[in-house]
């Protein structure tokens, strides 16, 4: 594979990557907003750019097996990879043929359609992967499209680590434009601090209020002492009356 052609294959992989973070971005908000229609649409976009990876990359078509190897070589991929998966890399292909499939593979069993939650909350209605057309469990964090289920913290972590390999060849090959990206990079970041910190300035700010000290409680004025009781007089001995003789 002559450099220019290896140029334009790194700068797409590149972008798929890219495409991807967004996508898992899109898809993280969604889930921490608890929006339903946002979650089902985000993890379908995440099988966008994973799809076009993993095709890129592992080729089904015999004419297109070269490039997959060429391109694997550079970037120091064996084949045992989560990307290299058939179902993920023919996920777009024959779409509309793949409904009908699986309209076909379902008829006469109970189906479900854009569903967020673990199935097996429905019960008796709980379908199995197969008889469900777009969802996501939360539980397992597993999305399943079209009757088959993909683990997107793995699709996560095999497109980091394809993004790790291909940023490093992007780096070599254009040391200058990858320069000038990192200066923007930080520029960006720099000016999001700033207007973080201006809005934390103009955000207005709670009044000091003064702790009282507790007032103390009047001392108590100590209880006046009783006059001593005056002592009784004594008294006098009664003196016994003494008859007179007569």
């Amino acid at each position: 594979m002559d450099q220019n052609t290896l140029a334009i294959y790194i700068h797409e992989l590149r972008n798929q990557c890219l495409h991807s973070q967004a996508s898992f971005d899109l898809f993280s908000q969604a889930l921490n907003n608890k929006q339903g229609q946002g979650i089902l649409y985000g993890g379908q976009m995440i099988l966008l750019p994973a799809s076009q990876l993993s095709s890129l990359l592992w080729p089904t078509r015999a004419r297109a097996r070269s490039r997959g190897e060429a391109l694997r070589k550079i970037l120091q991929l064996t084949d045992k990879h989560a990307l290299n998966d058939r179902r993920l890399s023919e996920v777009w292909e024959r779409a509309d043929e793949k409904v009908d499939e699986w309209v076909s593979a379902t008829k006469g069993q109970q189906i479900v359609f854009d569903f967020v939650g673990d199935p097996a909350s429905l019960g008796e209605n709980a379908p199995s992967d197969d008889c469900m057309y777009r969802g996501y469990n939360p539980a397992t964090q597993i999305y399943t499209y079209r009757g088959v289920s993909f683990n997107l913290p793995a699709v996560a972590r095999a497109i980091n680590d394809i993004a790790g390999r291909v940023n490093a060849v992007f780096r070599q090959m254009f040391p200058e434009q990858a320069k000038a990206e990192d200066e923007q990079q930080k520029k960006q970041i720099a000016a999001q601090k700033a207007a973080q910190e201006a809005a934390e300035e103009k955000a207005p700010k709670k009044a000091a209020t003064k702790k009282e000290t507790p007032k103390k409680a009047p001392a108590k004025k100590p209880a006046a002492k009783k006059a001593p009781a005056e002592k009784a007089a004594p008294k006098k001995a009664a003196t016994k009356k003494v008859a007179a003789k007569k």
